[in-house]
């Protein structure tokens, strides 16, 4: 029979002593063989790990980049929510302006505005949020604006024109004449309104107009209002455009209640028709 054991002796150096230990050959080749399983699956797991992490460290690479990316477009998220908060606003202050542009007009009497305000952005930009171009409409409407209350625009009262501008009979001789204004009818005491913005240069009695004013605007305007049966305001005196300058009368050379309106620029006499009803 076959020896199912397995001596082992220890001998020391100096052979004094020696220590035998007896195996069982089944157990040992099972130790034996449990420690071989152990050791290929203890590296079969170490390169599994490896390999798992490699493959994490490029997932997470991966992740940074696409955190990188992220946190980038959500800068420009936020820049463009900026530009479009800014662009509302300056959106407001234009529409606050042309607000203000059209209220003034209809005091005028006019109804429509000028089409075609501006032009194209200088940069050429084809972006739906130009500030740039925004602030030059701003600014364009403050210069129509300011422009605007310097011309006479309107009538300096409501009511029916009687006596139009150009030649006419006159109606105390009968001659042909030529009538530099347009007489508008209106009831005694009506307020009449400056048409413009400007400074009184005449107040007072001028031989046929009777009690008059003359204002003198911007851009070489002037406008006369005559046969006035009181006068609120003196020589001198800055108006705006519908301050009231006197009251409808009949003083002068009139045939009754009425105001005659002209319009001068550049000490040429122009049609008050293109003024008072203005086509854009």
């Amino acid at each position: 029979m076959k020896d199912k054991h397995i001596d082992i002796l220890i001998v020391s150096r100096e052979g004094k002593g020696v220590k035998s230990y007896r195996l069982n050959k089944s157990l040992l080749k099972i130790g034996l063989s449990s420690l071989a399983v152990s050791l290929v699956g203890l590296l079969g797991f170490s390169l599994f790990s490896i390999g798992q992490n490699v493959s994490l460290k490029r997932e997470i690479a991966r992740l940074e980049e696409e955190k990188r990316k992220l946190s980038e477009t959500l800068t420009k998220v936020r820049e463009e929510n900026k530009k479009l908060t800014a662009f509302k606003e300056k959106v407001k202050q234009l529409e606050a302006k042309l607000s203000t542009l059209e209220k003034f007009l209809r005091k005028r009497g006019i109804r429509k505005i000028p089409s075609g305000i501006g032009g194209p952005s200088k940069r050429g930009s084809s972006s739906l949020i130009d500030l740039d171009y925004v602030d030059f409409l701003i600014g364009e409407s403050e210069k129509i604006y300011k422009d605007l209350r310097g011309v006479p625009l309107g009538m300096p009262v409501w009511g029916r024109i009687t006596s139009k501008y150009g030649y006419r009979r006159d109606p105390f001789n009968g001659r042909i004449e030529f009538h530099e204004g347009v007489d508008i009818k209106a009831r005694w005491g009506t307020p009449v309104r400056a048409t413009a913005d400007g400074k009184v240069i005449f107040a007072g009695r001028k031989w046929g107009y009777g009690k008059a004013v003359i204002i003198k605007h911007k851009h070489g305007f002037r406008t006369l209002y005559g046969h006035l049966s009181k006068i609120k305001v003196k020589r001198g005196q800055r108006v705006k455009a519908g301050d009231i300058i006197g009251y409808v009368g009949s003083t002068g050379r009139s045939t009754g209640p009425h105001v005659h309106y002209e319009v001068w620029r550049y000490s040429k006499k122009q049609n008050p028709y293109k003024y008072m009803f203005p086509r854009w």
